[in-house]
């Protein structure tokens, strides 16, 4: 082969060796399920597969009414359970945060009610104050008329409070014979007129047992709520001024 002859290129589709390519008609569909699915699946991406009442859109078969009917019959009993712990939850709420016998909620919520107060003082204006209420003959009660005599006067002592006190006051049990009294305006004057109205309460009327005439003794001490303070230092300090008196 001479080097220095020139030649002529050929380009590719005019190479003799290679044959132009054929030309396929697209197959059709082999399989007259497929076509049918597809045909299902772009009808499911323009309509609901469930309409607003809940029925399936392309109706529901004997089949799957029976998968439904035995999904309900399993929810049913489900619902029944939780409506029913729901009961017992509520209900053993409620003996945690009240007091075995009183008409008032116990130390744990009142010191829990107590400390709210406490944490949102500097809201207030003026400051809240804790009352502390002592019967000081409840003793005397208790060993010569017995448990039932003193659950009485306790009870007398607990709806006097509760109906002498502002509605967006709370009164609490402090255990034995101590009540505790958050009244949301801390001034002298709000606090003096609260006490006056409790011993009203109590006098009036004058609870009253078989062979035992005393009036019921209250000692009462108060304290101005601090920012900062815990549940326990307010009752201290209430309990301080309590003695001094």
């Amino acid at each position: 082969m001479d080097v220095n002859k020139p030649t002529g290129v050929q380009t590719v589709g005019d190479q003799p060796h290679r044959p132009p390519p054929e030309r396929h008609e697209e197959a059709p569909e082999r399989d007259e399920d497929d076509k049918a699915r597809r045909e299902r699946n772009n009808s499911w991406s323009a309509d609901a597969a469930v309409d607003l009442g809940g029925a399936l859109a392309g109706g529901v078969t004997p089949e799957v009414q029976h998968i439904l009917d035995d999904f309900a019959a399993q929810i049913e009993p489900l619902r029944a359970e939780v409506g029913l712990a729901k009961k017992h939850e509520a209900y053993y709420r409620e003996i945690a945060l009240a007091h075995s016998f009183l008409p008032v909620p116990n130390r744990r919520e009142f010191t829990r009610e107590l400390k709210h107060v406490i944490d949102h003082i500097a809201n207030l204006s003026p400051s809240a104050a804790l009352v502390l209420a002592h019967v000081g003959n409840i003793g005397d009660l208790r060993r010569h008329h017995g448990r039932k005599a003193a659950d009485a006067a306790l009870c007398h002592v607990a709806k006097a409070i509760a109906a002498a006190i502002h509605p967006t006051d709370a009164v609490g049990s402090l255990c034995g014979e101590d009540f505790g009294i958050i009244v949301l305006n801390g001034e002298p004057d709000v606090l003096n007129a609260r006490i006056a109205a409790i011993r009203n309460h109590v006098v009036s009327p004058a609870f009253s047992w078989p062979d035992w005439h005393a009036e019921i003794d209250l000692v009462f001490g108060t304290t101005v709520l601090q920012d900062g303070w815990t549940a326990e230092q307010a009752v201290d300090m209430a309990d301080r001024d309590l003695i001094q008196r």
